[in-house]
Order: structure tokens, then sequence, then C-alpha cells
């Protein structure tokens, strides 16, 4: 979970990780849920379950009690009284590139996705001296691992040429030269960007491919902004859809009981931004990406009327449809992991239909 939604993704606010539980406890059920919830609970422990991976937290506000007569209280004692342990992605799977937005735009046949609100920081430039002749090598490991991707675009590098040199000491073993001689040898200089996350382990497989014992690199922090790691999601539909096809659409595709719009609404739709959960904060993102539509779970009251008349039409479709979309992306996750590792482990899907917390009459 950890190598796909990276803790660093997470606002500094958020609280995630394991909430509950012994990080030594052996797993063979999992249960994929969006929220732990006396409901959802009693979902896992029929089914014997030893593991919830919920995308809201149990515990976000502090809490000073742990009893049966509220809810937080209830759902975590008979999660420890069935010995199941709680583990949570929230604004790191909302942040992922397969994340809660993307899921949400995926259903909706949105292509070409980008996030709204781009985060920085997140890419670092890794600089590694190869020996002439021996730089296709690393470029496989490379695009194996997808360092240098940007955009449409693999194998993103720089190279250039220059002279390394060295003085092998007694009990070395240099690929080049001699021991206890001054050496001068044509190497290649490529640059790359990857992710920050990912950079140690980048590292160990291209020192897997180099010939060097001791191979140099350096490492350094960039102000890039990740080209897919962000919140919300902005795409298009390629052909354009009416008004009254997309309304079908999130009903039928997304299972939402009732659509709310504000502002315009316009004949067809080419372009159009999402976010899963609540969405007001990204809806300037939105019109500036010049979306046409922008669709999430909540809006709230007054960012609605703030942005009467910006041309842009706000659409809220309930936090719960928009955001369980989810659920079966985290469970193809861990199941191709599965297969990957030979873990042996079973994992299910919680999937409610519509939105099992609101009556709509």
């Amino acid at each position: 979970m950890e190598a796909r939604f990276p803790v660093s993704w997470a606002e500094n606010w958020d609280h995630i990780g394991l909430q509950l539980g012994d990080p030594e406890q052996p797993v063979e059920r999992i249960g994929i849920s969006l929220e732990a919830t006396p409901r959802s609970v009693s979902w896992a422990v029929q089914n014997d379950l030893r593991l919830m991976i919920c995308h809201h937290p149990l515990f976000f506000q502090p809490v000073y009690s742990l009893n049966s007569n509220q809810e937080i209280g209830l759902t975590a004692l008979r999660m420890a009284k069935a010995d199941m342990a709680l583990l949570v992605a929230h604004t790191n799977l909302d942040a992922a590139p397969d994340g809660v937005s993307a899921a949400l735009a995926q259903r909706l046949g949105l292509i070409d996705l980008g996030p709204i609100e781009k985060r920085f920081h997140d890419l670092v430039k890794l600089v590694v001296f190869i020996p002439i002749g021996y730089e296709e090598k690393i470029m496989k490991v490379l695009d194996e691992k997808k360092a240098g991707r940007i955009g449409s675009y693999r194998l993103c590098t720089f190279k250039s040429r220059g002279e390394g040199t060295f003085k092998a000491e007694i009990g070395s073993h240099p690929f080049l030269g001699e021991v206890d001689k001054f050496e001068r040898v044509s190497e290649w200089r490529l640059e790359v960007l990857t992710q920050r996350v990912n950079v140690l382990e980048l590292i160990e497989k291209i020192r897997s491919a180099h010939p060097y014992e001791e191979m140099a690199y350096d490492i350094f922090p960039v102000e890039n902004p990740s080209p897919e790691v962000g919140l919300g999601r902005v795409g298009h539909f390629d052909p354009p859809i009416s008004w009254e096809a997309l309304i079908q659409r999130l009903k039928q595709e997304v299972e939402t009981p009732q659509v709310r719009a504000s502002g315009p609404i316009p004949r067809m739709v080419r372009k159009a931004a999402v976010c899963g959960g609540s969405g007001s904060t990204l809806i300037s993102g939105a019109l500036s990406a010049g979306a046409e539509i922008f669709i999430c779970g909540e809006i709230g009251y007054h960012p609605i009327v703030s942005y009467q008349g910006q041309g842009l039409t706000l659409i809220e479709i309930g936090h719960y449809p928009s955001e369980k979309w989810v659920v079966p992306v985290l469970a193809r996750v861990l199941r191709e992991a599965n297969q990957a590792e030979d873990w042996g482990i079973e994992v299910l899907e919680d999937m409610q239909p519509g939105d099992p917390y609101l009556t709509y009459f």
C-alpha cells in the first residue's frame, strides 16, 4: 500500500496508516471499504476478515474516550474484539494517479486525465555516471521502473559526455584500469526525473545493472510539479457528450441517486473536472483548467453562490457515490500484488449500491 500510495502524498493535517491493530498480525482475508462503520464492520465480521483497508479515517479528530455509546467507540471496540486491524489511505489515495478522483473520472469515461491541483516536491533529478557502452542497459532499467516519464513520452533523459577519474586502492576490484594507478575513463552523465518515493529503489536496480564496483550518482531536489500526482482530475470526453447523456451516465454508471447542478446548463460537454468527496477548494483550479463542468461529491452552499456567473457548471452527486469507485481499484491493486508476491490472501469488496447513508424522497 505504501509503495503504491505513499504516505508522503498525504496532506500534513491528515491521519493515515495503521489506526488499529498489531502490525505483525498475519492476515489472510482483507476487506476494502470506504469507511469503518458499524454496518461495514458487521460485513467484515460475517466474512471473518482480519484487516480492513478504508479511505476515511476512523480516528480523525482527537478522541478522549472509547465507549459503545458512540459510533467511533462502538466500531473500534467491535473491531478489536474481532482481532481486526484497520489501515487507512485518505488524502494519499486522493492524490494518487489511480486514486479516488481518477476512479470517478474513468467511470464517467473521461480520458487524458491529469490532476486539477498538482503536487510539488514529489520529483527528484537522478544523475548517474556510466562508462561508454553501458548506457543502453541503464536506460532499460529506467524504462522498467517508469523513470523519465513526461506526459505521453517515455525515457526522457539528458546525456552529456565527460571524463571520470579514480585511483583504485588495494583490496578493490575495478571494472576498468589497475589497482593503485590513476585512471581516466570516458563516461556518460545521464540525468532523469523520477518520483522521490521510488528513487532509492531505482538506484538499487540501476546498481545491479551497472558495471562499476562503486557506482557514482547524485540526487537533486527539483521544483517541478508532479505530472500525475495531485488532487482532483480533469479530462475530456471523446466524442463530446450531451447534457442528457451525462446525467444518464451519472445515474447509471456512477449510481448517483440524485444530481444537483448550479450554473449554466451546457448542451454538449467536452472538458470536465471531477473530485471525489468534498471539492469546493478545487473549483478555481477547474476553471483555470478550462473545464466546462465540475463534478464532485459535495460543494456547499457558499462556494456555489460565490461562483455564480463564472461560466462553470457545478454538479453535486453525493459524497459516497463519488468515492466508492476507488474500492475496486484498491482491491485490484492488492490482488495483482498477491499474485506477483504469492501472499496467499483473499480480497473482498464492500460495495453498497447508491448511497447507504442517505434516503432520497
